[in-house]
């Protein structure tokens, strides 16, 4: 259900969109940008050889969990029908990690985290770029996983994230925390409602506020009801 419904947020209205204090940038994917990364990064996976049902350690959510390239990744490794690990717990086949991390798996992808997606001016040993996805098809078909599959180690199945709520709204997150809560309101939450997500990191409150209005967006916290 959540890749069918991302499949079906066609054109330019915006997704997710992505204001970085640190960095000074304003990043907004559309439905069909948005789409046009995952797709790409899935092909990545493949080539990669990564498996469907094999764990990917995705360390992005615990270090950078508002950024949008965390957010194409969680997607795509639902796309591939492979499950999230937050952490190794030794079965993960791949981790994906940012530019500072001293993590590495078996086969390890590093990202900059660069607001356009640009590449590592100094790639550690043994990495692979995650700019390297420019490079790869930006459409890619994959056969739904059974709803019984895992998407969220170590206990949400695929079935299981219909069973969230949906939003229809605009909605602004500051410096969201990291982990699954994130994930379920920055993603997931938007995808199967319709609605949008604005995040704001390493900004200070007023600005905050700000972007809000001009984002005509309502500042909520991960958490929160829907």
């Amino acid at each position: 259900m959540f890749t069918e419904k991302l499949r079906g947020r066609f054109g330019a209205a915006p997704l997710f969109t992505h204001y970085d204090g640190t960095a000074g940038s304003r990043v907004e994917l559309s439905g069909t940008t948005f789409s046009n990364w995952v797709d790409k990064t899935v092909n990545m996976l493949d080539g990669l050889g990564v498996g469907a049902g094999e764990p990917v350690h995705l360390d992005l959510v615990n270090t950078d969990p508002g950024h949008w390239v965390t957010a194409v990744w969680v997607a795509a490794i639902w796309q591939r029908g492979c499950p999230v690990a937050e952490r190794d717990d030794g079965d993960a086949v791949l981790a994906v990690v940012g530019p500072a991390s001293q993590i590495r798996g078996p086969v390890t992808v590093m990202c900059s985290l660069h607001p356009l997606g640009l590449g590592l001016a100094d790639l550690p040993a043994g990495c692979t770029d995650y700019a390297d996805v420019l490079a790869e098809p930006d459409v890619h078909w994959e056969e739904p996983a059974p709803p019984d599959d895992l998407a969220w180690l170590p206990d949400i199945t695929r079935a299981g994230l219909e069973r969230f709520p949906g939003s229809d709204q605009r909605l602004l997150f500051a410096d969201p925390p990291p982990g699954w809560e994130s994930v379920r309101m920055l993603l997931v939450s938007p995808v199967l409602g319709g609605g949008s997500t604005v995040v704001v990191t390493g900004t200070p409150p007023e600005r905050v506020s700000r972007i809000a209005a001009e984002e005509k967006a309502l500042l909520t916290r991960v958490g929160e009801a829907l």
